[in-house]
């Protein structure tokens, strides 16, 4: 008798443990993107003595969410290397691209009338807010 109370139990505690394990799994959330500079441009003044280059580089970018929950914040740091080796740093931020969404901006950089002569993006950061 005492064999089959605990064969029963056991079969119960069995069933409540496997019918935990099934269902559907929460969806993942995954923050992730894109980003590359589409292009960059300095201008040249050679109306001047000898000519002169602009104080600021204008870098042009896209952002392209690849994840599953919309990136609430992200901010892209580039760098700006001149012909003179010197290298000039900032960075720009944005709000709000949708899963699936990719949005193009552009951001300056001084360099001081130094002659740019490559843009590299060092860095992102992805943030979102759950509420």
């Amino acid at each position: 008798m005492k064999r089959k109370y605990f064969f029963v139990v056991l079969f119960l505690i069995l069933a409540m443990f496997l019918s935990g394990c099934g269902g559907t799994a929460p969806p993942t959330k995954i923050l992730s993107a894109d980003v590359i500079i589409t292009d960059w441009e300095q201008n040249y003044y050679d109306w001047s003595w000898g000519g002169e280059w602009s104080d600021y580089v204008y870098v042009y970018y896209e952002i392209e969410n690849t994840g599953t929950v919309e990136i609430d914040y992200y901010k892209v740091y580039f760098t700006v290397t001149c012909a003179d080796g010197s290298e000039y740093y900032d960075w720009t931020n944005g709000l709000s691209v949708g899963v699936g969404h990719k949005y193009s901006d552009y951001t300056m950089v001084n360099v001081a009338g130094k002659q740019a002569i490559s843009v590299k993006m060092t860095d992102w950061e992805l943030t979102h807010w759950s509420w």
